[in-house]
Formats: C-alpha cells, sequence, structure tokens
C-alpha cells in the first residue's frame, strides 16, 4: 500500500495529540508539521522527534519543501477557512478539525473552493467513527425498531471552564453540540427541518454564557427528536457520546452508559457493538485516505457536514430570538 504524504498545520494541546495518529498509520507519512507559535511547534517537534527540516512557521515554505498530497487543518476555527483554501489552490486534499467553521459564509466558501478546484475536503466529526454509533445506525437501516417516531438525547459533564471557553456566550452549544448534531443527522439518516432552543446558565456555573440547554429538533420524516445538555451538571454525568433513547414502532433502542439495550414489551435484550479495526480520529484518518484513493466523496465530506454546522447556527439564533427556525431546502 503506498502511503501519502500529509503535512499538519496546527500543534496546539488537541492539535499535537494528531501526530501521533498520524505515525501510527500504515496509510499515511507525515510530511511535516506547520504553526505560527514557535513555542506549539517545538514542543511537539521535541516530543516526537521530528527533524527540524520538517517543521515550519510558513505554511507556504511547508508546501514548497516537503510537497505533501494532503493537509490536516487543525488550526483554531476561524483559520479554517484561509489555510483551507490555500492549500486546495496548492493542489492538496484537506482534513479539517471540526468546527468546520465559526460561520457558515465561511464554511460555505471553502466547499465552494473544494469543488472548484477538484479537491477532497472532509471534516473530522470523529465522534460517528465510533462504534456505538456504527452499531445504532446498522441497527435502525436493519430495521429493528421498525419506523421511529421520536428520539431523546441527554448530554451531561461537569466542565474545568478556563481560557476562551468561560467567555463564550453559549459554551455547550457552541463547542460541543455539533458532535451531537452531526450523530443525530447519521444515526437518524435524516436532515433537520426545524429546531427551538432554550438555554441558561445555572446558578452555579462558573461560565460567563448559557452552559445548559433543551434543544426541540423535527427532522425529515417526521422525527421528533428532544437534546437536553449540560457543561456544569454536579453530580451526574454522561458518557461524551450522550444517553440515546430511540423510539418505534417495534421498541427501543438505547444507549446507556456505553451499552446498547433493545427494549420491547417483552422486555430487554443487551446488544453487542460492532468490532471496528479502527475507531475515531484514526478511522476518520483511514476515511479520509480511502476517500482519495477511491476517488469518492468522503463520508463526512465538507459539502455533508454544512447540514450539521446549520444545526448549530440555527440553534443559536433560536436561543438568541426565543422562536424556532426553520431549516432552508
Amino acid at each position: 500500500m503506498k502511503r501519502l504524504k500529509i503535512l499538519q498545520a496546527g500543534l496546539g494541546g488537541f492539535g499535537k495529540s494528531w501526530v501521533k495518529i498520524i505515525g501510527e498509520s500504515g496509510e499515511w507519512e507525515l510530511a511535516g508539521i506547520a504553526d505560527v507559535n514557535r513555542e506549539n511547534l517545538d514542543g511537539a517537534a521535541k516530543e516526537y522527534g521530528i527533524p527540524a527540516e520538517k517543521c515550519f512557521t510558513s505554511f507556504d515554505e511547508a508546501v514548497k519543501k516537503t510537497e505533501p498530497s494532503a493537509l490536516l487543518n487543525v488550526t483554531p476555527p476561524e483559520f479554517h477557512k484561509g489555510l483551507s483554501i490555500r492549500a486546495f489552490k496548492a493542489g492538496l486534499d484537506v482534513l479539517v478539525e471540526k468546527p468546520l467553521s465559526d460561520n457558515m459564509k465561511d464554511a460555505e466558501e471553502m466547499v465552494a473552493s473544494a469543488e472548484k478546484t477538484g479537491r477532497k475536503f472532509m471534516v473530522s466529526q470523529n465522534y460517528r467513527y465510533r462504534s456505538r454509533p456504527r452499531t445504532l445506525k446498522k441497527l435502525l437501516d436493519e430495521e429493528i425498531a421498525g419506523k421511529i417516531s421520536y428520539v431523546k438525547v441527554d448530554f451531561q459533564k461537569m466542565a474545568a471552564f478556563s481560557g476562551f471557553r468561560a467567555e463564550m456566550d453559549y459554551p455547550l452549544l457552541i463547542d460541543m453540540a455539533i458532535h451531537h448534531f452531526d450523530l443525530m443527522r447519521y444515526i437518524t439518516g435524516k436532515n433537520p427541518v426545524r429546531i427551538y432552543t432554550d438555554s441558561w446558565n445555572p446558578s452555579w456555573s462558573r461560565a460567563k454564557g448559557d452552559a445548559a440547554f433543551n434543544i426541540m429538533i423535527e427532522f425529515a420524516g417526521n422525527i421528533h427528536l428532544s437534546y437536553s445538555g449540560s457543561w456544569v451538571s454536579a453530580g451526574k454525568e454522561t458518557s461524551w457520546d450522550g444517553t440515546w433513547e430511540i423510539y418505534g414502532e417495534k421498541g427501543t433502542l438505547s444507549l446507556q452508559d456505553g451499552t446498547i439495550f433493545f427494549i420491547t414489551e417483552k422486555g430487554m435484550k443487551k446488544i453487542s457493538a460492532l468490532k471496528l479495526e479502527r475507531e475515531d480520529r484514526y478511522m476518520a484518518l483511514y476515511e479520509f485516505y480511502s476517500s482519495i484513493k477511491e476517488n469518492r466523496e468522503p463520508e463526512t465530506s465538507g459539502r455533508d457536514n454544512l447540514n450539521s454546522l446549520s444545526m448549530v447556527f440555527n440553534a443559536l439564533k433560536s436561543a438568541k430570538s426565543g422562536q424556532a427556525v426553520a431549516f432552508c431546502k
């Protein structure tokens, strides 16, 4: 199997962990790393033993000297557009960290640029590349629960707020909800029609902005979903995937504390999760490689991800206006 060369831009706390994932991939060769922050760059180089000739503070210099096939863009969301479009024009395919952008206009421009230049463009929505969500998707595709009508999703965590997250007006909605919104679309196989958000900040919260919400979403096919979440849950916490209850005509699929159950009037049955050779970001990176080699659109392409990202901004619009928001067709 011929490996492809990938350049990574962005070596902050989360970004640095990607270097290890690339190194453990059998499909990719790390062409180099780039970051305008010299401290981040030197820290990653030291930790992973990356030679100086593969370390750059200039993206253009990095592309010229390493000749990569692709870019892994792990810069902050506000810089995704500029760097991704430069990469497309340089002939690179791009895998970008979520969220795709901090606004819809830039996200749409990135997708348009990728399509204009004929490059592959994928968003690392890593939650859907885990075994349990993929198991739920498979079960629904097999119609184990029959036609589904409504879904309940609950996410509870106590976040240690600091830095920019502590200053956000809607930290949970902006920083985390994109994962669950994308899972909702993936698992149900439907896109949203209408959304309503009720958000607030509990009295004990250390966040400046609203750290909790209840969201009602109508999906195509007359599927209704209630989504409750909190970044400041004192005591009870869920897994990062959240707790799911999917109600269908034949029974209920449930994901509780990482375990899947199918519940009918006859009782409750535990269902084993799929065994995946790779999960999470490892699987996302492999999907990116496969889409290039097979010349097809990635599962979580930029174009498809616009539907997930629009849920964030329409939910924000609803939270600010107090009104339900309809999605454009």
